[in-house]
């Protein structure tokens, strides 16, 4: 497949919150939230914002690998001075996204498809542990919020005209009470350091690319459901295979959206299954 022209960048979104800071900031970026900051809410730093922005525009194809990030130009589209945008340029590196060289500045780097695959395959190797775990060890106080947010992503499923970012934000906040909840905080503070320093939140920044249909709604709201009772029955088996394959459902959704999107293509054998 040929590739595309680079897409044209794009202006940063207002500033943002959300109530996880690694799990749903990200896909909380999508849901524009006016009034006052609520009790409890993690708002994002300028960096954190200006490192989400671009990750953005580099998953997006608005950069190409070996692009130049340029400091003041970043910040002059911020109304800032260059020490956010040089936090924002080392968050990025942690993230695999850019190479800084003193004296030379910021590049971007390219990525492939696959790479999004793997990050995919981690996480819900990582989930279904979760869901494993919360079956077999988490009091059912611990899951009180999880079983509450299935409930929710059921009822918008059941609307035709639910909007596709602010479904997959509370997809994000479903897994995040799972993550909170599974009664493993090792497990949890993994999966929260897994979400800030890879591609992960970034997928879910502001483009929807799963959830974009009724029919594909409902069904991950059915995943969801089999999941929640897996859990309720304490079947830790069940839960961990309805787990991964929630994620992988998810997985193929979005890389077909990103090669749509970037012109790419991805290798299909990087489309692990259980079974």
């Amino acid at each position: 497949m040929s590739a595309s022209p680079p897409r044209s960048r794009s202006a940063p979104p207002p500033a943002d919150t959300a109530d996880d800071p690694a799990v749903e900031a990200r896909a909380a970026a999508v849901v524009r939230r006016p009034g006052g900051r609520r009790r409890g809410v993690h708002t994002r730093t300028l960096p954190e914002q200006i490192a989400d922005h671009l990750s953005a525009e580099i998953l997006n194809g608005a950069y190409q690998t070996g692009d130049r990030i340029r400091e003041q130009e970043i910040a002059d589209l911020y109304g800032t001075s260059r020490g956010p945008v040089r936090e924002a340029i080392r968050a990025l590196e942690k993230r695999g996204m850019l190479q800084f060289t003193p004296r030379r500045g910021a590049f971007a780097m390219g990525f492939a498809l696959d790479a999004v695959a793997d990050q995919f395959n981690i996480r819900a190797t990582l989930m279904g542990l979760a869901a494993r775990h919360a079956a077999v060890v988490a009091e059912p106080s611990e899951l009180t919020t999880f079983v509450a947010r299935v409930a929710t992503i059921e009822a918008m499923a059941r609307a035709p005209d639910t909007d596709p970012m602010a479904f997959a934000l509370a997809s994000g906040r479903t897994g995040a009470s799972l993550s909170r909840g599974c009664g493993n905080p090792h497990l949890s503070m993994l999966l929260r350091d897994l979400a800030e320093l890879s591609l992960w939140g970034v997928i879910w920044r502001d483009t929807p690319l799963d959830f974009t249909t009724a029919a594909r709604r409902r069904e991950t709201a059915e995943g969801w459901r089999r999941v929640s009772e897996a859990i309720q029955a304490r079947d830790g088996a069940a839960a961990e295979r309805h787990m991964r394959a929630l994620m992988a459902g998810s997985r193929d959704q979005v890389l077909d959206s990103l090669a749509r999107l970037r012109g790419d293509a991805f290798d299909p054998r990087r489309l692990l299954r259980d079974g």
